[in-house]
């Protein structure tokens, strides 16, 4: 019986096909700056709705290119606590400080009322980060937050490749998003990431940034900067991936409506509520909480021991809580109380393509099995 890993790449079909194209990039010797990123790039801003995009090696420096590229440097910039420590990095790399705020129960992202009371007159942004790719039905009231205050709307979308809110899609909502494609996400380049936005200059200056500052015209050199650029093979995974999204987002949320279904009324679990007219979520994995948060190193032994099943959870410990950031934050445990809540008690089951329909009843029964001895 194979084990059930909490995440995994899966190519599927596409494996003879990327094989041929890197093979074709071998023998042309074309490594980097080649034919493959900007296909991979116009294919992806179609793909979300903006005018550009741009490849980068990470997702986190990103992040860091879009607030050097939006002049945040010295401003606050707004973000929740319970994310990927790259998030918050990439804000002090660019020259900005960091003020966490809490989050809402039902979508793991930032909470409108903690945002509020965060803001003061130094701040220049939001970076609301998808977390596990579930996008918040009131981005609408963020984005009135963000007029009201004029404030720059960054989207953290490194779990949302394929999600939508109200027809815009992940990427498309805020001034600059940057999205993962890191060994296990949605889309997969094993390293690599992409910037998209609607804003040409916005666009022009990134292009700049991610190439050690190198001016679009000519050889000289006007910003100081490093080389962020994402290579030839890695677009070539991209693109094979992005080609078959449909049909990857559709398969994701079947599995997430067999789990809810399946753990509905499960005492020991609670269901976040995700559901909302004219949303889709990409689930880059699925999060349910445990009522108890003592039971998960239990129920992670149990599972991966009697029956092959990998539940993972992140990101812990919180930023706020993060040695980088507590002594300078003078953060302490109980700042934000809803974002602990739910860190403590998260677990997280797989949704990648690799499962079959037999897998989630492996994962699904599992969890009935042992829920009720780790209490």
């Amino acid at each position: 019986m194979k084990d059930i890993l909490g995440a995994q790449p899966y190519f599927g079909s596409a494996v003879g096909p990327i094989l041929r194209d890197v093979k074709s990039v071998l023998k042309t010797g074309q490594l980097t700056q080649g034919p493959h990123l900007e296909a991979f790039e116009k294919e992806f801003s179609r793909f979300t709705g903006t005018r550009y995009a741009a490849g980068v090696h990470s997702g986190g420096s990103g992040l860091e290119l879009i607030v050097r590229a939006l002049d945040l440097q010295g401003g606050e910039i707004i973000v929740p606590t319970n994310t990927f420590v790259a998030s918050a990095s990439s804000v002090i790399l660019g020259g900005g400080k960091v003020v966490f705020a809490d989050i809402n129960r039902d979508t793991l992202a930032l909470d409108i009322k903690s945002i509020e009371n965060r803001i003061t007159p130094r701040t220049r942004g939001i970076m609301i980060v998808y977390m596990f790719g579930i996008i918040p039905g009131y981005m609408n009231s963020i984005k009135a937050l963000c007029r009201k205050h004029g404030l720059f709307l960054i989207e953290d979308a490194a779990h949302a490749h394929g999600a939508s809110y109200k027809n815009a899609m992940a990427g498309s909502i805020g001034n600059a998003a940057c999205f993962s494609f890191y060994a296990t996400k949605v889309i997969t380049t094993g390293e690599g990431g992409v910037i998209t936005t609607n804003d040409k200059d916005l666009y022009k200056k990134i292009l700049m940034l991610r190439n050690h500052g190198k001016s679009l015209e000519g050889d000289t050199f006007e910003l100081v900067s490093n080389n962020y650029r994402l290579a030839e093979i890695p677009s070539i995974l991209g693109r094979h991936q992005l080609s078959a999204m449909e049909k990857n987002i559709r398969r994701r949320n079947e599995i997430a409506a067999y789990y809810t279904h399946e753990l509905r009324g499960v005492e020991e679990i609670q269901l976040l509520s995700q559901s909302a007219r004219g949303l889709q979520h990409s689930y880059w994995r699925f999060p349910v909480l445990l009522k108890n948060p003592s039971a998960r190193k239990e129920l992670q032994k149990l599972m991966a021991g009697n029956h092959g099943v990998r539940i993972t959870w992140m990101y812990e410990p919180l930023c706020h809580l993060q040695p980088l950031f507590r002594k300078s934050h003078r953060h302490r445990k109980g700042d934000f109380p809803v974002a602990e809540y739910c860190m403590e008690r998260l677990i997280c089951l797989p949704t990648h393509l690799a499962l079959s329909d037999n897998d989630l009843k492996r994962v699904t029964n599992a969890l009935k099995k042992e829920l009720p001895g780790c209490r």
